[in-house]
């Protein structure tokens, strides 16, 4: 027995200086560099192409079977541009001699310096990689099998620096290169996480970018599991190029990511996007991978500065009528979808002083499908329309000027909608109107948009409506149908124009349709019919009983006395109806009722010229009481016409001179014309008839001297 462990005692002590004796003899003994001839020439038989080795290739054995090579290059595939396909300045491979026997794989860190690899793509679709595929696997066919399997792989890294890689696709016309690359990783083992730190310079031709990338992570990757994991995850570009907004951009990206092939899932935690003015949070989750997919998680952005972020895009400030709108924003929204479907939901925007809560969905991202419930606190838009600037509002009440700076209706956008939708707000200043309690109903389908119902309160009253385009022809069709009810017309105008011409509280119905794509279409082509009715109000702009007044005296040859009283006409009710054709408003039935005076009118408003053709027929009613009655009564009974002429902007008022003289002939106060005229005919029973129409015609002919036609 003790002969025997002697003899393998000898026997192992000869095999260990067989080994180190020939780690240091065949090194020693054998130059790889004697067989470089044959090495190009068996590349070129299985590739057909030329290996050039330039440098050196070193050769040890022992504890470390080592190869490490000067300059290679491997010629490119005949037809195309680069004049190497790939190329090295220095390959350095050490592998533990020992662990080779038990079939595992000991490998130190794995040096490549200087790599340099040119993949083309031809007109034709040929690629200048494809021969070389094709010879790989044929080869996997001859060598694979169980019997070449290791038991254990371990590599102490990859040092990869200064490599050089480009794409040149001739088919599609685009080009990048990846420049002065360099990967280095911790050891490399299965079923161990291994550090990883990379950067590169990118250049690339379509689109035109350059810019650099550096940033590194931990890495797990376990082929049996199908599982792979990046843990602390930091990647940094600074780009540029002339399709990136402002023509740069720097991007950083943080994450921790699990892929499991076999639960077809994946996980990004701890997300963080920063570009420009942005910093965006979230975490995201897929699932069902390769049956299409889905997909559910958070995103949220912090706050940031609209105006910042625009002048970050490089794009012009947004001019606003208050230049300390668009400061702060912010967004957090849960979302979920498919490949075809993105839901956010809740979803929260605030936009400076204004929230916006609910929910958004969208389904076919080829032809969107929009549906949305979403409530606004409050808003004033007027803040973020653009600076009314001098001369502004005098070309504004000109139609001519509006209709040349309005646009026409986006037809091919409407007809492509897919929308339904709620929206609600508590509070909205526009066009300056304050309303609040809104709710909107939008729904949009096949060139058909509706608002229904509608509703607001406003000036201590509401607003309902219904309103209808149908823009499936070259000339949509619009219908209204809106209702005001126990509004109050005075803050309403006020807010709206500036100024009060009508005050009251009033009940207002329009229903009309009209044709055309642009505003001054609709105007013409406006039909349909309106009424109102206004309660306790006035009429401002035109005092009807001072303007009596002062006509008479001047008949009589007097001045009135100063007065203090307001330009307006008092009213218990107004009220009336309107007929449109064709963008002509036509009304026929005015009534104004008061203590003193009732108005009756009839008239037209032409719509596209913005102009007025009305008359007022004014009765003096038997009262001292009321707006204007003292010193009237003798005119109880008379009527007085008063032509309304101008614009919607600028309404004049006047008296009918002729109409009114008339009248004056014909009344009561015959005598006093007659005294104002120099008592013509007064007196003589006989010259009663001539002397009157003598009045008649010298009364008309003073008003005309007065008041003109």
């Amino acid at each position: 027995m003790k002969s025997l462990i002697k003899v393998i005692g000898i026997i192992a002590a000869v095999a260990v200086v067989v080994v180190v004796v020939a780690a240091v003899a065949i090194p020693l003994l054998v130059d790889p560099n004697d067989y470089k001839e044959q090495i190009t020439a068996r590349v070129k038989e299985e590739t057909g192409r030329e290996l050039k080795i330039v440098g050196d290739i070193n050769l040890s054995v022992f504890p470390w079977l080592a190869v490490e090579t000067g300059r290679i290059e491997l010629g490119n595939a005949p037809g195309f541009e680069a004049p190497v396909f790939a190329g090295t300045e220095k390959i350095a491979i050490r592998v533990k001699l020992m662990p080779l026997f038990s079939r595992r794989l000991e490998m130190d860190t794995v040096t490549v310096h200087g790599l340099t690899l040119n993949l083309e793509r031809d007109a034709k679709g040929q690629t200048n990689w494809g021969d070389l595929a094709k010879g790989g696997a044929k080869q996997e066919r001859h060598e694979g099998g169980e019997a070449g399997q290791l038991a254990a792989l371990a590599v102490g890294g990859l040092d990869i620096r200064d490599a050089n890689l480009s794409w040149r696709d001739a088919q599609a016309g685009q080009a990048f290169k990846v420049q002065n690359l360099s990967i280095q990783t911790g050891a490399l083992a299965l079923g161990k996480a291994l550090d990883l730190k990379l950067g590169f310079d990118l250049d690339s031709s379509k689109p035109k970018m350059s810019g650099r990338l550096d940033g590194g992570g931990k890495l797990f990757f376990d082929p049996d599991a199908q599982l792979v994991k990046v843990t602390g995850l930091d990647l940094l570009a600074k780009l540029a190029g002339d399709q990136l907004p402002g023509g740069k951009a720097d991007v950083r990206l943080a994450a921790d990511a699990v892929f499991d092939g076999k639960k077809q899932s994946m996980n990004v935690d701890g997300l963080r996007l920063t570009a420009m003015d942005l910093d965006i949070t979230g975490e995201l989750s897929a699932s069902e991978l390769y049956s299409g997919g889905k997909y559910a998680g958070k995103i949220n952005i912090a706050q940031f500065s609209p105006r910042n972020l625009i002048k970050a895009l490089g794009q012009p400030d947004i001019e606003t009528a208050d230049a300390g709108t668009l400061a702060k924003a912010s967004l957090q929204a849960e979302l979920n979808g498919t490949q075809k479907r993105l839901v956010l939901k809740p979803l929260s925007i605030k936009l400076d002083d204004s929230s916006l809560n609910g929910d958004v969905s969208v389904d076919n991202f080829a032809k969107p499908a929009v549906r949305f419930q979403l409530a606004l606190d409050q808003i004033d838009a007027d803040r973020y329309l653009p600076p009314q600037k001098q001369g502004e509002a005098t070309a504004a009440a000109s139609p001519g000027a509006a209709a040349s700076t309005a646009g026409q209706l986006p037809l091919e956008t409407l007809r492509s909608l897919d929308v339904n939708g709620k929206f609600t707000a508590g509070k909205v200043k526009i066009a300056k109107l304050t309303v609040s309690d809104v709710l909107a109903t939008l729904t949009a389908k096949d060139g058909v948009i509706r608002l229904h119902p509608v509703s607001a309160k406003l000036y201590e009253g509401a607003y309902t409506g219904d309103i209808r385009l149908d823009a499936r022809k070259n000339q949509p069709r619009l219908s209204v149908n809106e209702k005001l009810a126990g509004v109050q017309a005075g803050p309403l105008l006020k807010d709206l124009q500036g100024k009060e011409q009508l005050t009251g509280k009033g009940d207002v119905t329009v229903k009309v349709k009209a044709v055309g794509a642009e505003p001054e279409s609709i105007k013409k082509t406006l039909n349909g019919n309106a009424a109102f009715i206004f309660r306790d109000g006035a009429l401002k702009g035109v005092n009807v009983g001072k303007m009596i007044r002062e006509t008479r005296a001047k008949l009589q040859g007097k001045t009135l006395p100063p007065s203090n009283e307001p330009e307006q006409t008092d009213f218990a009710e107004l009220s009336g109806t309107l007929k449109f054709t064709n963008g002509l408003a036509t009304n026929k039935d005015l009534m104004a009722q008061s203590p003193l005076l009732r108005i009756t009118g009839a008239g037209q408003a032409d719509l596209p010229t913005e102009k007025i053709d009305y008359t007022l027929s004014t009765k003096v009613v038997a009262t001292s009481q009321g707006q204007g009655g003292k010193g009237l009564q003798d005119l109880s009974g008379m009527t007085i016409p008063i032509k309304v002429s101008g614009t919607f902007q600028q309404p004049q008022y006047g008296l009918d001179a002729a109409a009114l003289g008339a009248a004056l002939a014909e009344s009561k106060a015959t005598g006093l014309v007659e005294g104002a005229l120099g008592g013509a005919g007064a007196g003589t029973e006989e010259g009663t008839g001539s002397a009157g129409g003598d009045i008649i015609e010298k009364t008309k002919g003073l008003l005309k001297g007065l008041f003109g036609n």
